[in-house]
């Protein structure tokens, strides 16, 4: 099953956003050309844990992937990349506002010279405005969202780069629905993801809830959230989450303390019943196994899990039952684990190329 089959893109793009977009893309069948500067390609490529040289970020972000080097400052770097789009179904760059006017691609430029193609411009802060020329990154942008902020407590950043993986979807998702357009229209698209502009939709339903009546702030919704935490148990962490008044009431009878419904049905609100319960479930949690305690919660249908750490995922047997992961070869880094794309269509997961992560040409390593 490849049901971006036949469809060509170009990504001009480094770091995460970007070729976390075209990921999806190309993991959903499409033919993905990535376009890197010279002298060392995607910056990237050097972050963090490598193998062989190679970043594993990065090649998380780019396998299924084709590359190019090109010096887009450069007439013959910028006129091949052009060429390229010709081609092209989707283009996908994630330059600051002023560069692609620099480097000869503004909106009018290339809608003129391709009409059919989709342009996806991703950025931090949009096309226009007093931020939009500034650097962003992904901790700036959920410092500036306002997902950062906490209730209680001091600000606290995701376990991972989430305002990039979040703008990254919506940049796939928003090119898919301009390709849509086009079968209709027959005409492509100059469309506009900015990294603020996603967040915020993404925070929308529940961290912005007590800004949803215009000219009120009312915390409660985050108090609400930031009280569930996991529990310690004997032998490691369990997260119990219920969510209704039935599944409060099977939880408190689960472990022994049908007294305690009553106590927590006299809280004011539910962010402090909620504070209670997790208080209460400290005493008595450490005194038996998580696997046992799974078991009890099971058997009283409330959903709880052990908090697992990546390790302990990839054994999950549902994780194995999925088949979310596959193990194949790669020439520079031998072994590796690969995930699938989370969309079953009729059932059957999606089929890729399976394509090595791009490498270096001798004189840009």
């Amino acid at each position: 099953m490849r049901p971006l089959e036949g469809i060509r893109v170009v990504e001009a793009s480094s770091y995460v956003l970007g070729p976390f977009a075209t990921l999806q893309l190309a993991d959903l069948g499409a033919d993905v050309v990535k376009v890197e500067p010279p002298d060392g390609g995607d910056p990237f490529r050097r972050f963090g844990q490598r193998r062989n040289g190679t970043s594993l970020v990065f090649a998380n972000c780019n396998r299924n992937k084709r590359s190019v080097f090109l010096d887009l400052k450069s007439d013959g770097g910028a006129a091949a990349l052009d060429a390229l789009l010709a081609d092209a179904d989707v283009f996908l760059s994630n330059w600051r506002p002023a560069v692609a006017a620099r480097l000869g691609f503004s909106a009018e430029a290339v809608r003129a010279r391709h009409p059919r193609l989709v342009w996806v411009r991703v950025t931090g802060f949009g096309q226009d405005g007093p931020l939009a020329d500034l650097p962003a990154f992904d901790g700036i942008v959920q410092a500036r969202s306002g997902y950062a902020a906490r209730a209680d407590g001091p600000p606290m950043l995701a376990n991972g780069y989430l305002a990039d993986k979040v703008t990254g979807t919506f940049a796939a998702q928003a090119a898919l629905a301009a390709l849509v357009q086009r079968g209709r229209t027959g005409q492509g698209a100059v469309v506009d993801v900015s990294m603020l502009d996603a967040m915020g939709y993404f925070d929308s339903p529940e961290v912005f809830a007590g800004h949803t009546v215009d000219g009120e702030h009312d915390p409660y919704v985050l108090r609400h959230l930031g009280a569930v935490r996991p529990v310690p148990t004997s032998d490691g962490w369990l997260l119990v989450s219920p969510v209704s008044g039935r599944q409060l009431a099977a939880t408190v009878r689960a472990v022994g303390h049908p007294e305690w419904i009553d106590e927590l049905r006299a809280y004011d609100n539910a962010a402090d019943m909620t504070t209670g319960l997790y208080d209460r479930l400290d005493t008595v949690l450490p005194t038996r196994p998580t696997a046992e305690w799974e078991d009890v919660f099971a058997k009283a249908d409330v959903p709880a899990s052990a908090v697992y750490d990546v390790a302990a995922h990839l054994a999950d047997p549902q994780v194995l039952h999925n088949e979310l992961y596959r193990v194949g070869d790669d020439p520079v880094l031998g072994r590796t684990r690969r995930a699938r794309h989370a969309a079953r269509f009729d059932g059957e997961p999606v089929t890729t190329d399976d394509l090595p992560v791009p490498t270096l040409r001798d004189d840009d390593r």
